[in-house]
């Protein structure tokens, strides 16, 4: 029996999951800007982010872009005592190892654009992976016709999720007792939240 078949899934919780994942990809890759921060202080996605206990700044002014651009420096860039957000380094004290060569094999059969990926930033990197998770939800085929078709792009995705995604728990820990903002605390913490309910989905 087929994800869609069991009732599962619906078209509806996998364009929202996809959504999700792609803008936790989006802030975890690149520090937020004001235009951003602007955004998310809009409806409706305010109401989601507080509701999920993300904690936004009060304003977009200067002083809170730069305050934050700190935070996200000396929590993922360094240049020392940071916490690169990568599976490699986490899982294997090093950047690049077999871990890499996995999440370009995902890249390769799922067709993920690699041009999406900014330069310098690493396959393993968690917002890839989450980008890519987002893209690998686009290939869902709703269509009661496309079962087989839709349960073999779950497996895949459950496979990509279970070597790629179950990893962060000490990244978000760690992150979570230096940031130095309430946002990137909160936000780390809304990711961990999410990926955990995945894990239970």
């Amino acid at each position: 029996m087929g994800y869609i078949e069991a009732g599962l899934v619906s078209e509806e919780s996998v364009a929202e999951r996809k959504h999700i994942y792609r803008l936790l990809a989006r802030i975890w890759i690149h520090e937020v800007d004001r235009n951003l921060i602007l955004e998310l202080s809009q409806t409706p996605l305010k109401e989601s982010f507080v509701t999920a206990g993300v904690m936004l700044p009060a304003d977009a002014g200067k002083a809170t872009i730069e305050q934050l651009a700190i935070d996200y420096c000396q929590l993922f860039l360094g240049p020392k005592d940071h916490f690169p957000p990568c599976q490699s380094v986490w899982q294997t004290g090093q950047f690049q190892s077999e871990v890499v060569t996995s999440v370009r094999n995902f890249i390769e059969i799922s067709n993920y654009p690699e041009q999406y990926i900014p330069d310098g930033v690493m396959l393993d990197h968690l917002g890839v992976q989450l980008d890519v998770m987002g893209h690998l939800l686009d290939h869902i085929d709703m269509s009661p016709d496309d079962t087989d078709g839709a349960s073999q792009i779950w497996e895949l995705i459950h496979s990509f999720y279970a070597a790629h995604l179950m990893w962060p728990s000490d990244l978000f820990d760690a992150v979570i007792k230096r940031a130095e903002t309430d946002f990137y605390r909160s936000f780390v913490v809304m990711t961990q939240t999410f990926l955990n309910s995945e894990q239970r989905l």
